[in-house]
């Protein structure tokens, strides 16, 4: 057993190395995915907490260097540092604790505790599985429980006051250990032990509440969790979720949504309890004026079109760049142009504020080859990504720039001496 396991509140801790070996890992880094050259040292004990039992692993330092992760291999944990120092066998090193989220991964995994042990034992609700959110500075995680039953609203808020009303109890929060076979374990609940766990079985119990074995760390009472707010439930996928938030989330959260507010109120230029009135009443207002957009986008692509399929003499391609075209625009054309020899090229958006896109088009069979050569070209120069098959080529393009070549590369595809 670690030590932070022994105490969950222990913010740091002296040691020694026992290995230290460079790798490369990808870890991830407030919120993104990076490649990061460093080392994975075990040491005789940790105060650093390994992930496990659906609970992030600590952050925190060794030594000064940053300890980006901890992972847990049998009886060992293993600290991910981004350093390529190396340490041998005996160093003494001083292991520090990123408290702040220590403490919040606390709340957050007692809250759970707590929020699945009301649903089973008051709702007859069980948990199946769940998931701890990680928060950043741009953004409050919400994690969630996935349950065997969907749940109303009204159960929902039920739990909710039920759990709020256990905070304010302030029921103490306790850990104790036993052997593997001792008869309390019985008493606990549980999902099984790991095939790799040894040694000393933890029982973490919320007075009155629960009895669960687990190997996180908590906190060691209720009032602790200070509040629990449910965000909401759903269910996707035939399996059912509950969204939820404790402790200092909470507040978070709610400072997000204040400053949402604040800034809708700006942007709005109303009262925050005439927000949804005014929204409701633009969509309504811009739902008519798409489908005025639309109906004047078809008469012009009717209009266009047919002034390019009566030309004389008769035009071998048409290439359009429209601004503020879209798919009513496109599909409208071509069918307009019906199935006269054309090769059709469209290009609509601005590249800007709205997004940009291309389709080649030829009814003629025997311009299958000419639409794929254009259409990739045209991806090259107007930073395009799509594809076709046969006569028709679709892409979405990033930057249009580079429009004025992109005619002039169509047009000379119909020079003489092409075609």
């Amino acid at each position: 057993m670690f030590f932070c396991q022994q105490d969950s509140f222990a913010k740091q801790q002296q040691s020694e190395v026992v290995s230290c070996v460079p790798v490369t890992k990808k870890v991830d880094v407030n919120g993104k995915k990076v490649t990061v050259n460093g080392c994975e040292v075990v040491c005789k004990d940790t105060v650093l907490f390994p992930e496990g039992g659906g609970q992030n692993s600590d952050h925190g330092i060794i030594n000064d260097v940053r300890v980006l992760s901890v992972r847990r291999a049998g009886d060992t944990a293993v600290h991910f540092l981004e350093t390529s120092q190396d340490w041998g066998p005996g160093t003494a090193v001083t292991q520090v604790v990123d408290w702040d989220r220590r403490w919040d991964n606390m709340q957050q995994h007692s809250g759970q505790h707590l929020l699945s042990a009301i649903l089973e034992n008051e709702h007859n609700t069980n948990t199946l599985s769940w998931w701890l959110a990680e928060s950043c500075a741009s953004k409050v995680g919400v994690s969630y429980i996935e349950l065997d039953n969907p749940v109303t609203e009204a159960t929902l808020a039920a739990v909710q006051e039920r759990c709020n009303e256990v905070i304010r109890d302030a029921r103490p929060v306790n850990v104790m250990t036993y052997n593997v076979g001792d008869p309390e374990l019985d008493k606990a609940h549980t999902r099984g032990l790991p095939a790799d766990h040894t040694g000393p079985v933890r029982v973490v119990t919320i007075t009155g509440v629960d009895t669960n074995l687990c190997c996180g760390t908590h906190v060691s009472s209720t009032s602790q969790l200070q509040m629990a707010h449910l965000i909401g439930s759903e269910t996707k996928k035939n399996k059912h979720y509950v969204y939820f938030l404790f402790g200092g989330r909470v507040s978070a959260y709610l400072r997000c949504c204040t400053d949402r507010e604040a800034s809708l109120t700006k942007i709005l230029n109303n009262a925050p309890e005439e927000h949804i009135q005014l929204v409701d009443k633009m969509q309504k207002t811009l739902k008519i004026s798409k489908r005025s957009n639309s109906s004047f986008q078809k008469e012009v692509a009717k209009y266009e079109a047919t002034a390019i399929k009566d030309a004389q003499p008769p035009q071998k391609f048409s290439f359009i760049h429209r601004k503020d075209g879209d798919m009513d625009y496109i599909n409208t054309f071509l069918t307009e142009i019906g199935d006269k020899d054309i090769l059709v090229i469209i290009v609509t958006g601005d590249g800007k504020d709205s997004p940009s896109q291309l389709v080649i088009n030829s009814t003629d069979k025997s311009k299958a080859d000419i639409v794929g050569k254009a259409g990739k070209r045209l991806c090259e120069l107007l930073e395009g990504k799509g594809g076709g098959k046969g006569q028709r080529f679709n892409a979405k393009l990033s930057n249009l720039k580079n429009i004025v070549l992109a005619e002039e590369y169509v047009k000379s595809l119909f020079s003489a001496e092409n075609l």
